[in-house]
């Protein structure tokens, strides 16, 4: 009997470990490397792969880049942006995509990002993390908040 309960809370315990550590969401984040802006992108390829429109159940260049630029939009100082598609590489369960964003750009005043990608998964929030004119920002995007307006003339946002 004492042996039934250790394992009985053993078990438990593993469930509960792998609860804690099941974080649904995505992270973007814009950097300036060199002379260019990058989007780096990092995500559960499993919930991607269970879109709807997906239709080769795999990760292609063709389709994100179709389903990237159908859920995010990027504007840097009232410029639209579209993100391309240089790299997809998977790792176990993530994705990390690495995408050319724009020439760099001194000074940025503004950044406004719209953002549902993947939004349809329960609980999911996207992080946009934003390091320009050296300055490194944060933001939590979800199904109630899909859109940010980052100014960077004033001192906090």
């Amino acid at each position: 009997m004492r042996i039934l309960i250790i394992t009985l809370l053993a078990f438990l315990n593993v469930c509960t470990i792998s609860k804690t550590h099941d974080a649904i969401s995505a992270s973007f984040n814009v950097i300036e490397k060199g002379h260019v802006l990058m989007l780096e992108i990092e995500f559960d390829m499993f919930d991607y792969l269970k879109l709807e429109e997906i239709d080769n159940h795999k990760i292609t260049k063709p389709e994100f880049s179709k389903y990237l630029n159908k859920t995010t939009s990027w504007q840097i100082d009232g410029e639209k942006l579209i993100p391309q598609v240089l790299t997809i590489k998977l790792e176990r369960e993530h994705a990390k995509v690495i995408c050319f964003l724009s020439n760099s750009k001194k000074n940025i005043k503004t950044i406004t990002v719209k953002n549902n990608f993947l939004i349809n998964i329960k609980d999911h929030s996207n992080i946009v993390k934003l390091d320009v004119n050296n300055l490194f920002k944060d933001f939590r995007l979800h199904k109630n908040r899909q859109e940010i307006k980052v100014d960077y003339n004033l001192k906090s946002n």
